[in-house]
């Protein structure tokens, strides 16, 4: 079983989200697999944690001392990926600028989780780049490219807010369609 923890759109940044999803499937027939969560901006990847109880009783002390966060977007970026159990497929994400902000509270994350689980290696901790993902899964990856080529029109720079913390469990280490969702969520003042 994994974990994470990722900052979750307010109602704006959700229906932004939401209708980048739908104009990437008109374009490009990518499919609707993301919308399996809600818009999110993930602060660590998914992660081996030990179980969903201890994970929550750390997820809501956590909780309380983070603030809602302006997170700039940058562009949409589509590359192959084969994340959903294996099978080749593609994403395509709304890249965020590293802010100050952000880059303390994922250090803060890691630092605490190391504090409290010990070591919690996941992909991409060395080398992550914040993004809002609007499209995964579903279908090839040459869909994914049709779907950017069409919506690199979009001017992406905008200034959206966060301002809830979810708490996100796999069922599935392989992270299959069907076995994941957003288990909790807590608001943020």
């Amino acid at each position: 079983m994994k974990g994470t923890i990722v900052l979750l759109a307010g109602n704006e940044a959700e229906n932004y989200g939401r209708k980048i999803m739908y104009e990437a499937h008109k374009a490009g027939n990518v499919g609707f697999e993301m919308a399996r969560l809600p818009q999110h901006v993930s602060l660590k990847q998914p992660f081996s944690i030990p179980s969903l109880e201890q994970f929550e009783e750390f997820f809501d002390t956590f909780a309380r001392n983070v603030h809602p966060l302006k997170i700039q977007f940058e562009e949409l970026n589509a590359f192959p990926s084969n994340i959903l159990g294996g099978v080749p497929s593609g994403c395509m994400s709304i890249s965020a600028k590293k802010s100050n902000e952000l880059a303390s509270l994922q250090k803060e994350l890691f630092q605490k989780l190391d504090e409290r689980f010990g070591p919690c290696p996941a992909e991409h901790d060395d080398d992550y780049i914040f993004h809002m993902t609007v499209a995964i899964g579903g279908a090839d990856y040459s869909n994914y490219k049709k779907a950017h080529q069409d919506l690199c029109r979009i001017d992406f720079h905008r200034e959206l807010t966060f301002d809830k913390l979810g708490l996100l469990y796999y069922d599935n280490d392989d992270i299959l369609p069907g076995t994941y969702f957003c288990y909790k969520v807590a608001e943020l003042y």
